[in-house]
């Protein structure tokens, strides 16, 4: 099977107790501006009204269908919809994130570039917390094609509701791995899946921030500890396959502690700073003291130069700018990134895109 011109694409979001958040992500992926969507909301046991928000949702977009199973954790909600799923192409998103109208349409740009459209692709995250409010973005690397060295060393992907992957391929990976959850290490389900597809497809880049990946405390990836541990169980056995990248994954496994340890320390959460703190000391003595060297060492560097340019007279140096998208600003709502598009550009309501259906 080859992807066609306009392939389906099928939305896989697993939805568990997401009542206040829900009804805003479909709002996103109903208006993108690619229809040829099927849509499956799977509510994985939730206890609040998340099935009856979704199953009424469906009323109002019949692309939408509502799948139930009992609670199995988001991997199992996922593989549930990507079993049923009738799309040549998977996009999952998490019930509390939203995507930019365009999201779709330029992935599909990109993949269909692939021999059969047989490849990944991937864009930008902007983060966002409990209103939707930009407080950072994900760093804008430019890797593509082969990604899986790279994709070793940072989860510059960053979340579960990015990609596009081409469902073969995914049931060819054996989908994402329930197995983590089952060993208290739920969270990088998601790098797993991509690790696996990157060893053989290509990806490819929209260099835009598309996706807005919600924080919220409560949320999986704030659970530091267990975030840590589920890379760990992920990476071991790709150590044991490829053994000279050992090197560059403990690398990445302190970048990603430390990046936790900041986020911690930023947010006041006590909590997460004292399982994390011992664990580092121990696990990274060395890291530790070399990157408070580097560290040190790069203000130093950067203040030398402001003084330096300062005293020739030379104003500030501007960054480097190697695209041309436009940097989501902190204090400002994701949905501003689009609200002026153009009229003809702009995704059309719901209502008439269950007209044009009918």
């Amino acid at each position: 099977m080859t992807a066609a011109a306009s392939p389906l694409v099928t939305i896989v979001i697993p939805a568990y107790n997401a009542e206040k958040t829900l009804v805003e992500t479909l709002r996103s992926v109903s208006a993108q501006s690619y229809d040829k969507l099927e849509i499956l909301v799977v509510d994985d046991g939730s206890r609040d009204g998340t099935f009856d928000l979704a199953r009424d949702y469906s009323l109002t977009d019949r692309r939408v269908r509502v799948l139930r199973q009992d609670n199995g954790g988001v991997a199992r909600a996922r593989n549930h919809g990507i079993k049923e799923a009738r799309g040549f192409y998977i996009a999952p998103v998490d019930a509390d994130d939203v995507w930019h109208p365009s999201k779709i349409e330029l992935q599909l740009e990109a993949v269909l570039k692939f021999p059969h459209g047989n490849g990944v692709a991937y864009n930008w995250y902007a983060a966002i917390d409990e209103n939707g409010i930009i407080f950072g973005h994900s760093r804008p690397v430019l890797h593509q094609g082969n990604i899986f060295e790279p994709l070793l060393r940072e989860n510059f992907i960053g979340n579960g509701s990015t990609p596009l992957m081409p469902r073969a391929e995914i049931l060819r990976c054996g989908g994402y791995d329930a197995g983590l959850r089952d060993n208290g290490a739920e969270g990088c389900e998601d790098l797993k899946l991509y690790l696996a597809l990157a060893e053989t497809l290509p990806f490819a880049l929209v260099p835009d921030f598309l996706t807005g990946y919600r924080f919220t405390k409560g949320n999986m990836s704030s659970n530091a500890y267990r975030m840590l541990k589920s890379h760990a169980l992920v990476m071991a056995p790709i150590i044991a396959r490829y053994p000279h990248f050992e090197r560059d994954i403990r690398t990445a496994e302190f970048n990603t502690a430390s990046w936790y340890f900041k986020k911690a320390f930023l947010d006041d959460d006590y909590a997460q700073l004292k399982k994390l703190a011992p664990m580092m000391v121990s696990k990274y003595p060395s890291r530790l003291v070399i990157h408070g060297m580097q560290q040190g060492w790069r203000q130093v560097k950067r203040h030398g130069i402001r003084i330096a340019r300062r005293a020739l007279g030379k104003p500030p140096a501007r960054p480097k700018t190697r695209f041309v998208a436009v940097i989501p600003q902190a204090g400002t709502a994701f949905r501003d990134r689009y609200a002026g598009m153009p009229a003809r550009e702009a995704p059309s309501p719901i209502a008439q895109r269950v007209a044009d259906n009918e």
